[in-house]
């Protein structure tokens, strides 16, 4: 721009400070000059401009470039697991049964239950973290497509879409039914729930007469069990709930969401737009989401942790046991605990 401002000011000085105009000079002429000095203006402004406009492309593609991606989040009963686009998986909270010292990868999906992690690498074959006996840290031997974990047990969908628990079977809650092709499943505390490949919700376990194994007869293509009750979501976004619901967890708001993840007595969704909503138990601040817009959101027993837009794990409620505090950068996550905008679900 600052070039066509001075050939500007060149040419006003010839045309009025120069020489008087020669009487065999014509109008045409000194208008075609003027012309001339206008179009070479308008070029060098359209030059700057779009310098100006790759200057700023390349400022937005170098932060993009800068910024970690996230491949999945989970939130466990008191730690948290994320992995980075490199498929390597970093743990946070409690360790005391080994749940966040996470094997090395490549994986691409990770399932914090109590006292257990467990992680699907690209081979389909599964991997659990734990100390804990029972079986816990030992999943079948053959090709998975999903993994879930709950308190004390965890299961997966193999390629046949054939279901597998494996751990604690004290309540049930790893008896597979038998004969039925499965698409979806996720475990809660101590109770599981399972779509068909005909798309009915199923769900067997502990049943404390709270309404936990009664799943809603509409489509659902996807839920997340907690301690005692469960969210799901239709094909058109609505939220449906069942189980618990002593402090209104299990009465969700309207409106169309992505993602919902249920925590211990807690539950939170994220709608179109990136915004979080939580509803339920709030007594360690769990269902108060940091302001600001998610890509992610995953609800602990007593804490829910989030990815905001800069792909910053950001977490809020209970942090007895370090659950609320993901790594800070260079371990190819970030974290963001500030209050503005810079898996699946517990357990599941």
């Amino acid at each position: 721009m600052r070039v066509g401002v001075w050939l500007l000011s060149l040419a006003w000085v010839l045309g009025c400070g120069g020489e008087e105009k020669k009487s065999g000079s014509s109008d045409a002429d000194t208008a075609e000059s003027d012309a001339d000095a206008d179009a070479d203006a308008d070029a060098d402004a359209d030059a700057d401009a779009d310098a100006d406009g790759d200057a700023d492309a390349d400022a937005d593609s170098d932060a993009d470039a800068d910024a970690p991606l996230i491949l999945d989040l989970t939130s466990g009963f008191d730690h948290g697991c994320g992995l980075s686009i490199e498929g390597e998986p970093v743990c946070w909270g409690k360790n005391e049964e080994g749940q966040a010292t996470p094997s090395a990868g490549p994986f691409y999906r990770l399932s914090a239950g109590a006292a257990q992690t467990c992680a699907l690498r690209s081979t389909g074959a599964i991997e659990c973290w734990t100390t804990v006996p029972n079986g816990l840290a030992e999943p079948p031997d053959m090709i998975f497509q999903s993994v879930t974990s709950g308190k004390s047990h965890s299961c997966g969908i193999d390629r046949d879409n054939a279901l597998h628990c494996w751990g604690a079977n004290n309540m049930g809650q790893s008896d597979v039914p038998e004969g039925r092709p499965f698409q979806f499943v996720a475990a809660g505390g101590l109770h599981t729930c399972a779509i068909d490949t005909g798309g009915t919700t199923t769900c067997w376990g502990q049943d404390n007469g709270d309404g936990r194994l009664l799943a809603p007869s509409v489509g659902l293509v996807s839920f997340s069990s907690g301690m005692a009750h469960n969210c799901g979501l239709d094909s058109g976004g609505n939220i449906y709930c069942w189980g618990s619901n002593e402090f209104g967890e299990s009465t969700p708001p309207t409106g169309s969401y992505t993602e919902v993840t249920v925590g211990g007595q807690h539950s939170c969704a994220i709608d179109s737009y990136g915004v979080a909503t939580c509803w339920g138990r709030n007594h360690m601040s769990q269902a108060l989401p940091v302001d600001g817009r998610y890509t992610a959101i995953s609800a602990g027993r007593v804490h829910t942790c989030g990815v905001n837009l800069q792909q910053a794990i950001v977490c809020w409620g209970d942090n007895a046991m370090g659950q609320s505090e993901p790594p800070e950068s260079g371990t190819g996550l970030t974290v963001d605990t500030g209050a503005t905008d810079t898996g699946t679900g517990w357990p599941g």
